[in-house]
């Protein structure tokens, strides 16, 4: 870190008066080694203001993982994202970050063009990034970088996107970006492990054991109670052995015969892959290098 040319020059000056005061015992004889502690409290200040640019050059080199623009969090719930961000960051070598803003766009979704333009500058090797604007009460999941993009396809973007707009329904902003976050996490997890489908397991046993046990307990329940709906159903029946018995002689008049031909006709429908699902209109796709999706609420 360099000092500043003022503060540079008063503490050298500094310096040279205290190393003099030292060579020359009857100079500060004289002057009753009064100038000794104003010297001290001349260089001190200037020695916390460059540690204090020295820790603000630090925390500008880590661009913040969340910035409340908007004040859509409180500070709690602004720190519990945080430290969430910072840590799936950490664990899995990329960047994951929340942004909220009042501040216009150019497009028709002021959310993308917040995270794309600021997203690219901050964190150029890649990010996953959840936004919220105000201005036009718009959203964006916004995904960059190669491994980021592969990981992250269109449809789990889209995912994504769903999920944060169930939560902005019902103004619940920190959920919001609380179900990105647990959701990317997740799939994080999955498809950077090498166990593959059986770190899936692990990840998802909660819902899986919570799944397989309902559907154990509905399937017994309805066995048992086919079994003995059948059973009382059963009875004895006695089969008529005369053709007479089932309501007459059998009579055959004639024998007609008709050859039918059927025709069928498939028609293919195009199916657009590209396209994002978004609560209040939206959709997927993002700028050249970006995949992303969102909409309005």
């Amino acid at each position: 870190m360099k000092r500043k040319p003022v503060q540079s020059a008063v503490l050298c000056t500094a310096l040279m008066f205290g190393v003099c005061a030292h060579a020359q015992p009857s100079f500060v004889h004289a002057a009753g080694r009064s100038d000794v502690p104003a010297l001290v409290e001349l260089v001190r200040p200037l020695r916390m203001e460059t540690a204090a640019e020295e820790s603000a050059a630090v925390q500008q080199e880590t661009p913040l993982r969340v910035r409340d623009g908007a004040d859509l969090f409180t500070e709690e719930e602004e720190a519990l994202l945080d430290e969430q961000a910072s840590r799936i960051s950490s664990d899995y070598g990329t960047d994951i970050w929340i942004c909220t803003s009042n501040t216009e766009g150019t497009s028709d979704n002021y959310a993308r063009d917040m995270l794309e333009s600021t997203g690219e500058k901050d964190f150029p090797d890649g990010y996953i990034a959840y936004g919220v604007n105000m201005a036009d009460r718009s959203y964006w999941v916004d995904v960059y970088g190669d491994m980021e993009r592969e990981i992250f396809t269109q449809s789990r973007t889209d995912d994504l996107a769903e999920l944060a707009a169930d939560q902005l329904k019902e103004g619940e902003y920190y959920q919001s970006a609380k179900k990105v976050l647990d959701s990317a996490e997740k799939r994080l997890a999955v498809k950077t492990s090498s166990i593959g489908w059986l770190k899936k397991v692990a990840v998802y046993s909660d819902i899986a054991l919570g799944i397989l046990a309902i559907s154990a307990a509905v399937a017994t329940g309805v066995a048992f109670i086919l079994m003995f709906w059948k059973k009382g159903k059963h009875k004895d029946k006695v089969l008529a052995t005369q053709a007479d018995d089932y309501g007459g002689p059998l009579k055959m008049d004639g024998r007609h015969e008709e050859l039918v031909r059927v025709y069928q006709t498939r028609v293919k429908i195009e199916s657009n892959s590209d396209s994002g699902s978004s609560f209040g209109g939206g959709g997927g796709g993002g700028s050249a290098g970006h995949t992303g999706s969102g909409g309005h609420f």
